[in-house]
């Protein structure tokens, strides 16, 4: 993949051209992310594809080799690996929990201390997951508990 960027003060907005000889997986994923950068993630269920608004994500889930979105309403599919949603959700109130899941932190409705300093949360739609005690000091530290 070859990347330009033109800088210039002649333009007045800022836009992405990509040039392909087809429509691939590559120009696929390359869209998705330029999608999330306006607060958008692409995401499939029932062979539809959909531009979801990342602030009604609770959390995102990877399972065998899959990766799942969840509202409140519905789950939906990604067609992006958990990392490379987890590199551009970082800097907007998600959390990585666990070796498989994000949470959007503004979507928790509490936390309890668990076994083997676990955190569970119970999410806004009552839905309870469990943080792993490696990612449990940042969940804390994010929230401003420690």
């Amino acid at each position: 993949m070859k990347i330009e960027i033109d800088i210039d003060d002649k333009y007045t907005d800022t836009t992405v051209i990509i040039k392909a000889p087809r429509f691939s997986r590559e120009v696929e994923k390359t869209v998705a992310i330029m999608r999330m950068i306006d607060m958008q993630i692409g995401v499939k269920k029932d062979d539809e594809t959909y531009l979801l608004d990342i602030d009604k994500i609770l959390y995102i889930e990877g399972v065998d080799r899959k990766t799942f979105v969840y509202t409140e309403e519905d789950t939906y599919e990604s067609e992006l690996k958990l990392y490379e949603i987890e590199q551009e959700l970082l800097e907007r109130d998600f959390l990585r929990i666990s070796k498989q899941s994000i949470v959007n932190i503004r979507k928790i409705k509490s936390l309890k201390a668990d076994i083997n300093r676990k955190i569970r949360i119970s999410l806004i739609n009552g839905e309870q997951i469990v943080v792993s005690r490696m990612y449990s000091d940042e969940l804390r530290r994010k929230l401003g508990l420690k």
